[in-house]
């Protein structure tokens, strides 16, 4: 969802801060009697006893959209942006305006939903410079700042994953912190929009997702910090891309992982689904029947992102993204009558037939049980090289340690088994001016 206000500018955004109850309780019952008899145009234009400005009554009538909430929740909120808004003055001065998403081999869909209880809330603007400079409400996350040239040169190759992946290949470790998941979006923008990038942004953020909770918070960081950097540089884009260049960039990081949380904030819309179908790529949304029900999952324990977990998981995504798509295709030209037997597998997996799951894991006890990383290099060197530039650090480390190859592909056949409703909930609105944009994302 995408709402635009024009000319916003440090007087507007004061206004946040008189809202009282009363006023918010009045124009909450204006919005409620014009329902139905009037657009949202007609009723933010007209005037009556309780109009307040243009500005006011739109922020409160997106915001009612967006959280759909009673009185005090909707107030909480506007006590919230309006902290934000002070601390970026004080900051900046004047403002003047399971994963199955990796799994290439089989025909895997998730289906995850928003919310808007727990969400991500970024105000920015754009800046005269190539600076970035970015801050927290959360206390525990420092500010920080950093320029385009900090990243890698312009690029205007014709493929900028593979510029990317170059690049995060020369690149020598990264130490943790937040400012990666801003850094991530902002330099990958640069290799793929080469001189069109050229301005950087000021952003305060505030987060009610948990961080490390198995929630993607930083996924849904680097969604908004790359909607930022194109929105900064007037570049047009589609929320797919979008979503697709967004799951990219958080490779900054050194996980290489999937694209579903952000192709969920991306393309969320208010009581849908969407539902994404990896071996296509494809997205679109499902409304979802009825509205009470709720399924929230969050971890105790802060999510380890240290070195080896981050091997770990690269791991995994490594054997299904590359290394089983290259056994199963070697089946081709080695063992035809398999790999005829299992083309007719998938075709009657994607019609629904009841045996082709038992079909699929049948077929895939052919595969080794375990390889390791120099195994693959001598017997498929396409798949080893693509682990190189994708996965540098596991090939460095873990090349003579084998690698779990047949139960990592029957944990996915049976993945595919499991109802495809992720327990994994991410919407996403934004809404902004020519000068200061205010974005949220809201995610379960």
């Amino acid at each position: 969802m995408k709402y635009t206000i024009s000319d916003m500018n440090t007087s507007d955004l004061q206004q946040l801060s008189v809202i009282t109850r009363s006023r918010l309780r009045a124009e909450l019952r204006g919005l409620i009697e014009t329902e139905g008899c009037m657009t949202p145009l007609k009723h933010l234009l007209s005037e009556s006893e309780n109009a307040q400005s243009l500005f006011s009554r739109t922020l409160i009538f997106l915001l009612r959209r967006m959280y759909d909430c009673d009185i005090e929740a909707l107030y909480a909120q506007f006590q919230r942006l309006n902290a934000m808004c002070t601390q970026f003055v004080e900051l900046y001065g004047n403002i003047l305006g399971e994963h199955v998403d990796y799994v290439s081999y089989l025909p895997t869909e998730s289906l995850p939903f928003g919310s808007r209880e727990h969400d991500m809330l970024m105000l920015y603007r754009a800046s005269p410079t190539d600076r970035v400079r970015g801050a927290s409400t959360l206390k525990a996350y420092e500010p920080f700042t950093f320029t385009l040239s900090d990243g890698p040169a312009s690029s205007s190759g014709a493929n900028p994953e593979a510029d990317w992946l170059s690049f995060l290949f020369a690149q020598p470790a990264t130490s943790a912190h937040w400012s990666n998941y801003v850094k991530g979006p902002v330099f990958f923008a640069r290799i793929k929009s080469g001189a069109e990038i050229r301005r950087g942004f000021d952003f305060v953020v505030d987060s009610a997702i948990p961080a490390g909770g198995g929630a993607s918070s930083s996924s849904a960081l680097v969604v908004l910090a790359s909607t930022a950097v194109q929105e900064a540089n007037g570049i047009e884009y589609e929320p797919l891309e979008l979503a697709r260049d967004a799951a990219k960039a958080e490779w900054y990081v050194g996980t290489r992982g999937g694209a579903m949380d952000h192709i969920t904030i991306s393309l969320a819309r208010r009581d849908h689904a969407i539902l994404i179908s990896f071996l296509d790529q494809q997205a679109r949304q499902v409304a979802l029947p009825g509205r009470q029900f709720r399924w929230i999952t969050f971890f105790s324990k802060a999510a380890d992102k240290g070195r080896d977990v981050m091997i770990e998981y690269n791991e995994r995504a490594a054997v299904s993204r590359i290394i089983l798509p290259a056994l199963i295709e070697d089946w081709k030209t080695k063992q035809p009558a398999l790999y005829t037997q299992w083309l007719s597998a998938l075709r009657s997996l994607e019609i629904g037939a009841a045996s082709a799951v038992e079909k699929i894991e049948t077929l895939l006890q052919a595969l080794p049980l375990a390889l390791t990383l120099t195994e693959i290099g001598q017997e498929y060197p396409e798949a080893f090289a693509d682990c190189a530039r994708s996965f540098p650090i596991l090939v460095s480390e873990r090349a003579r340690l084998p690698l779990q190859v047949r139960t990592r592909a029957l944990h996915k056949a049976v993945a595919v088994k499991r109802p495809n409703l992720m327990p994994v909930c991410i919407c996403s609105v934004l809404y902004w001016t020519n000068h200061t944009q205010v974005c949220v994302t809201s995610m379960e």
